[in-house]
């Protein structure tokens, strides 16, 4: 965690963020676009959404980008949507150096809760969201377009 820093991700990061993305994300079979485009465009209108937030995790040495985190802040509330770290530099430290800065930024912003959800299958995220004391609130059954449920979790902040 301390070999990393944490930024605000520009456009000029798109090209080093996207393949993370990609790799973290199921493409929707039923979309029209190219997954890259499609994600590229995704990113680009949150990078000027005016309620969006995007951070990157750098490697402190290399400045090379090993992942990202996009939050909204919606009046009192962050909605975390997407958090991915390179599938080689997993198990180092980086979601959860991520997920804590989106927690700082609420605590910072006067946020009361931080939502989010997550694919049942997808343990290693709930474990670590567990550690971070959000709690799963609801389940949406067939949430994802491949009818995976989604698990909706919560962290409210005192």
């Amino acid at each position: 965690e301390d070999a990393i820093t944490i930024e605000p991700m520009t456009e000029a990061d798109l090209d080093e963020v996207l393949p993370i993305d990609l790799e973290a994300f199921h493409p929707n079979p039923n979309e029209q676009e190219a997954p890259r485009t499609l994600r590229e465009r995704q990113l680009r209108d949150e990078l000027v959404r005016p309620f969006g937030r995007l951070r990157v995790a750098r490697d402190r040495a290399s400045r090379e980008i090993v992942g990202y985190v996009l939050f909204w802040h919606v009046t009192d509330e962050i909605h975390l949507l997407n958090v991915a770290v390179d599938r080689r530099k997993r198990r180092h430290g980086s979601g959860r150096a991520l997920v804590n800065e989106v927690i700082a930024y609420a605590r910072a912003n006067a946020a009361v809760k931080i939502l989010l959800e997550v694919r049942r299958s997808n343990e290693p995220a709930i474990r670590l969201y567990e550690g971070l004391g959000f709690e799963t609130f609801n389940v949406r059954e067939r949430y994802y377009f491949d009818g995976e449920d989604g698990i909706e979790m919560m962290l409210t902040l005192g």
